[in-house]
C-alpha cells in the first residue's frame, strides 16, 4: 500500500484528540473525562493517540438525549 491509501484508512477509521474534541463539542475537560470513564476508547502507539471514529460519531448522535436527561434546565 502506498502512503496516501493509508493516510486515506486512516481518516477512515481514526480521529485524533482535538478532532474529537471538535467533532463531539465538549471541553477537553469533558472528553477526557469520557476517556477515564472508558466511554471512549483510545488507542495509543508510542506518543500517538487515536479514537475510532465511529464510537465518537455513535456519542455525537446520542449527545442530544444525554443532554436532555441529565441537563434538563438547559433544553429548550
Amino acid at each position: 500500500m502506498e502512503n496516501e491509501q493509508l493516510l486515506e484508512i486512516l481518516d477512515a477509521y481514526f480521529l485524533s484528540t482535538q478532532e474529537a474534541i471538535d467533532t463531539l463539542e465538549v471541553s477537553k475537560q469533558s472528553f477526557y473525562s469520557l476517556v477515564t470513564r472508558n466511554k471512549i476508547t483510545k488507542i495509543q502507539k508510542g506518543s500517538c493517540i487515536l479514537y475510532y471514529r465511529h464510537q465518537i460519531e455513535e456519542r455525537k448522535s446520542m449527545q442530544h438525549n444525554l443532554r436532555e436527561k441529565y441537563r434538563p434546565y438547559n433544553s429548550q
